[in-house]
């Protein structure tokens, strides 16, 4: 998808993330150093950001998968995949590479250990997201993964560059990776002024970085750290507080931090969650949702995510507006 796409193309939720391959198997122990056990179970399945596509496409908005993918098994099952849920894969194919994968060890306590192996979403080339056609209408997705790899980091650090202060729809996952991605990204990121998204754990760690967690109280309840990185950003934050619900600041708002409710369930995964949360959030902006009925919609979304296993498990349109409706009596 490039610049001269752009005269023809009807505009689209844009996904710069990684889609990879999952690997689980339930174990009775981890094995001993040079030792060989069985699972008791096991499965393999598309994942990373496969479930945030899925959840746009719960919510039938057009989505395309910018990453990139290689030649070989993996990236067969991730075409698959892809296709199965009519997403385009619009992003670059790497012939001397397959698409990676994660393996998952899971004990009976629920303790996950892992091992992945980087493939081809980890090698986006130069140039591939700055040369993107963008029309309007279009939704950007980045996840805070991509900044873990250095090709993808940098095309991403050329995109923002490239767009800094065009007001793009962009909404920044940044994930369990807060920690670790370098600073000096992090605020040419926030030149695109995008909406970002964080967890209870990731918004005082990102509040820590910026110098900016509140010095009242502990300065750890979600509408403080909220209220807080939304000023020291200049930009909108989501501080998503789980079964607690959520929060959303934006600047210049003389309404101050709002609180989004979220429906009660009886969870028993809360695994892909927050990319059901992000997908339907996608979803609900692109069909232009006023932004706290995108949030009632994405909450309710991640509640009823939790109520079946797996990571893939965001609920349909219908399943959602209900639980939307119920919300709203």
């Amino acid at each position: 998808m490039n610049e001269s796409d752009s005269a023809t193309r009807k505009p689209c939720i844009l996904h710069l993330g990684q889609v990879v391959v999952d690997l689980s198997m339930d174990i009775d122990h981890l094995p001993e150093r040079g030792g060989d056990i069985f699972a008791t179970r096991s499965a393999m399945a598309v994942g990373g950001g496969y479930n945030v596509l899925r959840a746009a496409r719960q919510m039938e908005a057009p989505i395309s998968y910018m990453g990139a993918l290689g030649t070989g098994p993996m990236a067969d099952m991730s075409r698959q995949a892809l296709a199965s849920i009519q997403v385009p894969a619009k992003g670059p194919v790497l012939d001397d590479c397959d698409t990676g994968y994660s393996i998952a060890l899971i004990e009976p306590s629920g303790e996950r250990t892992f091992v992945s192996a980087r493939g081809a979403e980890t090698r986006v080339p130069e140039g591939t997201y700055e040369g993107m056609s963008l029309v309007a209408g279009d939704v950007i997705y980045m996840s805070g993964y991509s900044f873990c790899h250095k090709d993808n980091s940098r095309s991403l650090v050329g995109f923002a560059r490239k767009h800094q202060g065009d007001r793009l729809p962009v909404l920044f996952d940044i994930g369990p990776m807060v920690a670790d991605i370098d600073l000096n990204v992090l605020k040419t990121v926030n030149g695109l002024h995008p909406i970002w998204s964080l967890n209870e754990r990731e918004g005082p760690i990102l509040a820590d970085r910026l110098g900016c967690r509140p010095a009242t109280a502990d300065g750890t309840e979600p509408e403080s750290i909220c209220s807080s990185l939304c000023l020291g950003l200049g930009s909108p934050v989501i501080l998503r507080a789980g079964a607690r619900g959520a929060w959303y600041c934006q600047p210049d708002n003389t309404k101050g931090c709002r609180y989004i409710p979220t429906p009660r369930v009886n969870a028993v995964d809360t695994n892909g969650a927050g990319d059901a949360h992000a997908g339907v959030l996608c979803a609900a902006i692109f069909q232009g949702m006023p932004m706290e009925e995108a949030l009632i919609w994405a909450n309710c979304a991640g509640a009823l995510s939790t109520t079946q296993r797996g990571p893939a498990t965001c609920p349909d349109a219908e399943s959602i507006r209900k639980a939307v409706s119920s919300m709203l009596r």
